[in-house]
Order: structure tokens, then sequence, then C-alpha cells
């Protein structure tokens, strides 16, 4: 299953659409990542979307190299012009493929690691949106205070942009005494010498309050 798909519109040369990058999700958990280059993409644009289940033939493997992986694991998939891709209806194939990092293992690196985290919790705290202009560009952040709920562990996280204005609006317009937020995919950063985690700007994901069974188990889980 597509679990995740973003594409990178900073690699796009001119007259080019930009590379397609997706985490995909096997019957058995595992995820992989894999890519479609620029010049692929007119072949695979429409075939592609996320929470579809495919069955995916003759396509290259390589070593992931890049600086912030979405998965551990150390190959990723490389379509091809001729890779054939046949969307298929299988129930068997969970979905979002969560991998949760519980906080004091977060809290516990001494540099900020390479792969992409999952992380869950009840927001605990929230600060006041930061605007600031970098290199003559606006830019704002808001950071946020999860709660694991396991003893009073709490992570900072960094939402930036656009993720930092969804979880505002989302705040605004559902008032309510209890907010569970997943943000998927994020790297590892340090704040005041304790490592918190940041969204990226491409393929990490903001949920707050979804009817996911990883909120429902979390619910439950703590009676919240």
């Amino acid at each position: 299953m597509a679990a995740r798909l973003w594409t990178v519109s900073q690699f796009a040369r001119s007259g080019m659409k930009a590379p397609i990058e997706m985490v995909v999700l096997d019957e058995e958990g595992d995820t992989i990542q894999c890519t479609v280059k620029d010049i692929f993409v007119p072949i695979f644009e429409d075939l592609l979307a996320e929470g579809n289940v495919y069955v995916v033939t003759n396509f290259g493997v390589a070593l992931n190299t890049i600086k912030f992986k979405p998965t551990r694991h150390e190959f990723r998939i490389h379509f091809k012009k001729d890779t054939i891709v046949r969307l298929v209806q299988d129930s068997s194939v969970p979905l979002n493929g969560f991998n949760f990092v519980p906080f004091k293992t977060i809290q516990s690196e001494s540099k900020e690691d390479g792969y992409l985290v999952d992380v869950i919790g009840q927001l605990a705290s929230k600060g006041n949106l930061v605007k600031f202009t970098r290199d003559g560009k606006p830019s704002s952040y808001i950071t946020i205070e999860l709660d694991d709920l396991e003893g009073g562990q709490k992570l900072k996280v960094t939402l930036w942009q656009s993720f930092a204005f969804e979880l505002l609006k989302y705040l605004e317009e559902h008032p309510c005494l209890t907010y569970v937020v997943i943000l998927q995919m994020d790297k590892m950063k340090f704040y005041s010498g304790v490592m918190g985690v940041s969204n990226t700007n491409y393929n990490s994901k903001l949920f707050i309050n979804v009817e996911f069974l990883a909120v429902r188990d979390f619910f439950t889980r703590y009676n919240v």
C-alpha cells in the first residue's frame, strides 16, 4: 500500500515535473521507500495515489543514501520506464503504517538521527506563533508539547509554516478538552540541549483527533 506519497519540488528540473517519493507498506507492516524520477513521472502520476494497494513488478533496487530516511530499510525501490503497476483490492494490508517511537527513546538520543520517526501524544501545551524573516523570506513556527501519558514524559514538537497554521486552525474550529496529535515522518532536532522533533518540508503529515485505530488505542489505553 502507498502509505505516504509526496513530490519534491526542489529537485524539479526546468521543464520537468517534480519527482515522486512514496513509502509503501506490505501485509507484514514492513516499509520501503520508492522513487519515481522526473522523467518517468508522466507515466505513473495518474496511477499512484496515497492509500491504494498495488502490485508492482519490474523495478530497480538501490541503497537508500538520502539524508532523511522515512523508513529503516537499507534499500529503496526505483521505478523504471517499464515498471508495471497494478491496482488491487487487498484488505490484509494495514492502513497508515505508523511506527511510533517512545518519547524516552527520542530524548535519549545524543545526535540528530537521519531516520524520520512517528510520534503520538496528548497536546499538553502550546506556545505562540512566532513569525520572522530569514534571507528575505517570511517564516513562522509554533512549539507544542505532547504528553505520552506514561509517567509524564513530554516531548517538544516544532511545527513549521503550514503545519503550524493547520494546528491553530483545528484548535480554533474544534474546541474540546483533549487533543491527540500524531506527527508522521518527522525529524529529530535538539531544543536547548533536549531532543525533540520537527516536521520536514515534504513528507511529514499531521493528524489531530482522527478516527484511526492508533488513536482509539491511545484513548483506550490511558482512558483519555
